[in-house]
């Protein structure tokens, strides 16, 4: 495969394959109320979708996120982690494909596809079962498989994916994901692989279409998608 060829597609979950903004918003009132005894509302992140929307895109990461916007300690956000599977599996509020996701992900679908998410790996893979969409992921890498510290922006969990959908054979990885940190991780990924000289080139796809809204770290991106099909004519762009 040469250095031009299209190899793979990894993807974020949240805000770029499913709209879980009210789901997440649910889920991190009811947690940080059990784990804090605080009316949720007390938290100007959690008091409407619109306050904890724009409280995520502040973060980093989920960790920065409880943190800094809900006072959790390091001791408590290792509680949120491993509460996080219980209490979406409780959750019903549902999370929506994107229009466009699942024909995307068909007219794509002659390439290896996989999420790297902050979200839970079994939380992801139980929505792609719901949604008749798991048949077209190799590989989901969650929070779980990185471990506390090497989260997003950290390019681990990326890496991860792409050696798992490539084998590390050169060709271009394209990553779409709705949020800064996911530009800042695919910018550490390229250093990383460069370091390697594994031959990878990363692309950068912004899913405009998602949670997060067109802004100034978009310029970090190669490509901006105002709709999931825009990633279908992106990627086969690229195609030998």
């Amino acid at each position: 495969m040469s250095s031009s060829a299209a190899a793979a597609v990894v993807w974020d979950f949240d805000g770029t394959l499913v709209d879980s903004r009210l789901r997440n918003l649910s889920v991190t009132r009811a947690i940080v109320e059990h784990i804090t005894g605080r009316p949720a509302a007390s938290f100007a992140a959690l008091i409407s979708v619109e306050d904890y929307r724009a409280a995520d895109a502040r973060c980093t990461n989920w960790r920065e996120f409880y943190h800094r916007e809900l006072e959790l300690d390091d001791t408590d956000l290792d509680l949120a982690g491993r509460l996080w599977r219980e209490f979406q599996e409780r959750e019903r509020t549902p999370m929506p494909l994107y229009d466009g996701i699942a024909e995307t992900l068909g007219a794509l679908r002659t390439l290896p596809h996989g999420i790297f998410s902050q979200n839970s790996r079994d939380n992801i893979a139980s929505t792609l079962r719901a949604t008749a969409l798991d048949s077209y992921f190799r590989v989901v890498i969650g929070f779980e498989e990185v471990g506390a510290n090497r989260e997003k922006p950290w390019p681990d969990g990326f890496l991860m994916c792409v050696e798992s959908l490539t084998r590390l054979r050169p060709g271009r990885v394209f990553y779409v994901g709705d949020h800064e940190t996911d530009a800042l991780c695919a910018a550490n990924a390229r250093t990383e692989i460069l370091e390697r000289d594994l031959g990878i080139e990363v692309l950068t796809i912004a899913a405009l279409y998602g949670a997060h809204t067109p802004a100034a770290w978009t310029d970090s991106c190669d490509y901006c998608a105002a709709h999931p099909s825009d990633v279908v004519r992106i990627v086969t762009s690229h195609a030998d």
